[in-house]
């Protein structure tokens, strides 16, 4: 899905719904998202495109941060006990 668009070397989900975002994997969102920034940061955009493109940056920043949400709410550590067994806690952000 993260297809190149040749006018502006662009990938093609920035022209997409934020329904079609939703069902991008991390990395291809995350491919986006940088590819919105390096837009931005080139400077030859338009206020109406820099508003545009930081919309859709939002967007896929969201969803990034949503995919390792759930991905973190997955990971369990394993703690060793005192007496040398195991236990398996949530991980813990903190």
């Amino acid at each position: 899905m993260n297809q190149i668009n040749q006018a502006n070397d662009v990938p093609l989900e920035l022209n997409a719904s934020d329904e079609a975002l939703k069902a991008l994997t991390y990395e291809e969102a995350l491919a986006a998202l940088e590819a919105v920034v390096a837009r931005l940061e080139s400077g030859d955009v338009t206020l109406d495109e820099s508003m545009q493109l930081f919309r859709r940056g939002t967007v896929l920043s969201r969803i990034c941060a949503e995919r390792l949400a759930a991905i973190e709410r997955q990971i369990t550590q394993l703690l060793e006990k005192e007496d040398g067994s195991l236990e398996e806690k949530p991980f813990a952000n903190d």
